[in-house]
């Protein structure tokens, strides 16, 4: 009897129970109506009110999601779908409950996430049914997360719907593969035209594909039927892409306009930069630059940012605003891994500068010209030392760089211009010291000039002069050189040759044709001093240098060799030089005066 009653009353419960969990259950299969109908918000007010049993916690968390899901609520859905994971237990509720949170992060574009639950789910369940899904969606991830080789690698395991097939193209097509990718859409329009006519992203794609084949017919044909609003303002863009390559202007302008209703920076981006392009091509050159600098200000970061700050560097320097073209550039190089790229442009806007201006270039250099001391520039870093000459710390510090990183021409030549700088200065003791480092395998012009001046440090300028004589393109500054010496030479007929013959074919200041005069004169060619006096002033008068008392000493000397009127009308000349020289002169005047009466006495 006890054992009847027992087992009565144990039936009775398991009875009860079930009943019980039958109506807990109720809600959320209400929930679920109610989803069905259309109807999430309510379905959210019913589960937020019902406190579930243990065992229902799974599905009341993934069912919550679900109705967040759609109320488009994704973010708030994850929390959710994170606890329907933790609560289940391995099965089909638990794989859908991570994978629809994977999803759900890639429909914020939060990819990384995204790609994360999605690695996960394949790594805990690499043989689910539910397998490729989780490959699609990881190969999406990877796809917006401009990861495009692999993710072709995930597309391929996708499955063979047309989705995947589309991905893939669409991937290979990011990674410059046009013909491959033109080969999937080929397959993908023959096997599914249906797919393609009802998805407009995938008619943008194959339309961008076209272009890009430069079939422009074909590329129009789909671009022009796409009529949802942000694949509508993409395909403008590439519309004016095409109208561009055909050099009709205005329809691309028109097209880019269009671009930039898109609610994607991306587009807006290159749709600035592309209406730069044509009204650069066009002539509207201001136009151009107001679109750069729009880009530049309110759509920083990207390849095409960077494309825009190279295009506005090249109009400042085009019009020689040197210092506006160093300040956009700056931005490419303070950057943890600077642009090479605008490295380049800093070396092509200094070598501009160094042949218009330079106060500018000098300015430049302090400026960028740190970023630009590397081995691979030695060849530029040696012109831009040649322009640092008259400027002692700068022009050192680059030559004394080089001697120690920049390659082996470069250091020889750094040697020998370090050697020159030190002579020039004075100093030949430096001078030496660097002369020896150079390692010169001939005898060379500059060379020769070196030691010239280290002849003439040492008070040696006969040697200097005989030095000057081996130069086989001699300039104008050996003459500046070798006029200083020719007062101290005796017996210098091959000296003063070379410096006649030099002077003759290379030119020189109004200085030096006159020291040349007075050294002939010494040496009693009076005729050919009187020549070289003369030609010095005429340079004097054309405006190409001489100081004042070279002059009025050139206009005296004249006087005292030319004959008749001609001396006096130098005379006369001289008298407006220097106190001295005129004193000289007035001296002289009445010299020749008192001899011209006592000529006409007797």
């Amino acid at each position: 009897m006890k054992l009847f009653l027992t087992a009565i009353l144990l039936l009775i419960s398991i009875q009860g129970a079930s009943a019980n969990s039958t109506a807990h259950l109720q809600p959320i299969e209400k929930a679920k109506e109610l989803m069905n109908s259309g109807r999430p918000g309510e379905a959210i007010g019913l589960l937020s009110a019902y406190r579930p049993a243990s065992a229902e916690l799974p599905l009341y968390h993934y069912t919550w999601a679900k109705a967040l899901i759609l109320s488009k609520r994704s973010y708030e859905s994850i929390e959710h779908l994170r606890l329907a994971y933790i609560f289940s237990l391995r099965g089909e509720l638990q794989e859908n409950s991570l994978l629809d949170r994977a999803d759900a992060y890639l429909s914020l574009q939060n990819y990384v996430e995204a790609s994360d639950c999605f690695r996960i789910f394949l790594k805990i369940y690499p043989d689910s049914s539910l397998s490729e899904r989780a490959h699609y969606g990881l190969a999406e991830s990877l796809y917006q997360a401009g990861f495009f080789n692999e993710a072709v690698e995930h597309y391929q395991k996708a499955g063979d719907t047309s989705s995947a097939l589309s991905g893939k193209a669409n991937a290979l097509q990011a990674l410059g593969k046009v013909k491959e990718a033109n080969d999937l859409y080929t397959v993908l329009s023959g096997r599914d035209p249906q797919y393609v006519k009802s998805s407009h992203e995938t008619r943008y794609h194959i339309g961008e594909n076209l272009r890009l084949m430069g079939k422009f017919d074909d590329a129009k044909r789909y671009l022009t039927s796409i009529r949802e609003e942000t694949f509508k303002c993409k395909a403008a863009l590439a519309l004016g892409l095409i109208a561009t390559e055909q050099s009709q202007f205005e329809p691309a302008i028109r097209f880019f306009n269009a671009a930039l209703q898109s609610r994607e920076k991306e587009v807006r981006r290159k749709a600035l930069l592309s209406l730069a392009n044509v009204h650069m091509n066009i002539g509207r050159v201001k136009d151009a630059e107001s679109n750069l600098l729009e880009i530049r200000n309110k759509y920083p970061y990207g390849k095409d940012y960077d494309s825009a700050l190279f295009m506005l560097a090249g109009l400042y320097k085009k019009d020689a605003k040197f210092h506006e073209a160093t300040e956009v550039l700056k931005e490419l190089v303070f950057r943890r891994f600077p642009d090479p790229r605008a490295l380049d442009e800093f070396e092509a806007i200094l070598i501009d500068a160094k042949d218009k201006d330079t106060e500018v270039f000098l300015h430049l250099w302090q400026a960028v010209g740190h970023w630009l001391l590397d081995p691979s520039r030695s060849e530029f870093l040696l012109k831009v030392s040649d322009k640092l000459r008259n400027n002692g710390p700068a022009f050192t510090e680059v030559c004394k760089w080089l001697l120690r990183y920049g390659s082996d021409d470069a250091k020889n030549r750094c040697s020998l211009f370090l050697a020159d700088y030190y002579a020039d200065m004075g100093d030949a003791v430096a001078s030496a010291k660097y002369l020896e480092r150079a390692r010169v395998k001939e005898p060379s012009d500059d060379l020769i000039r070196i030691k010239a001046k280290m002849y003439h440090l040492n008070s040696e300028d006969h040697k200097a002069a005989e030095a000057l004589l081996s130069i086989k393109a001699a300039r104008q500054d050996d003459i500046v050189f070798l006029s200083g010496l020719l007062t101290s030479l005796n017996n210098a007929q091959d000296v003063v040759a070379f410096y006649e013959r030099t002077l003759d074919r290379v030119g020189g200041f109004p200085s030096a044709y006159i020291a040349l005069a007075d050294k002939l004169a010494e040496m009693g060619r009076k005729t050919d001093a009187l020549r070289y006096y003369k030609e010095g002033v005429a340079l004097k008068q054309s405006g190409k240098g001489a100081e004042g008392v070279d002059t009025a000493w050139a206009y005296y000397r004249i006087s005292m060799l030319a004959p008749d009127q001609e001396s006096v009308d130098a005379l006369a000349k001289t008298q407006k030089g220097s106190e001295l020289m005129s004193r000289v002169a007035v001296a002289r005047v009445k010299e020749w005066n008192i001899s011209e009466k006592m000529g006409k006495v007797f």
